[in-house]
């Protein structure tokens, strides 16, 4: 088994503690850089704090958006409307798809009985 060791304050403080110049030096610069960054970051915020609030984000894309809308609401009904449109247009292509059907089904038996009368 091994011993266990005791560690004292006499002890620990009975040892010798160095530091290398390059170590205090490395240390140094760790400490001002990171001192820097916090004065940097600092300036960063404040300057943005004293930045006007932006209107609207997405005013180019949603032009239906007002300045103060928050709910997306306009953007909403426009959205609406364009569905209805294409319903109304697809409607419309279904209508004309069932004509033209239609015609094909009146030109076909057209067909047949030209094909009955030259035999």
């Amino acid at each position: 088994m091994q011993k266990i060791k005791e560690l004292s304050e006499e002890k620990i403080l009975g040892t010798k503690f160095s530091l290398s110049i390059q170590t205090m030096i490395a240390a140094g610069t760790g400490l001002a850089s990171l001192v820097g960054m916090w004065y940097a970051l600092q300036a960063d915020i404040q300057e943005a704090k004293e930045l006007p609030v932006p209107l609207s984000l997405f005013s180019q894309e949603y032009p239906s958006k007002g300045i103060s809308d928050y709910n997306w609401s306009p953007s909403y009904e426009q959205y609406k409307q364009q569905i209805s449109q294409l319903q109304n247009d697809n409607d419309e292509i279904f209508e004309t798809m069932e004509e033209l059907q239609q015609e094909i089904s009146i030109l076909k038996q057209q067909v047949i009985d030209l094909r009955i009368k030259v035999r």
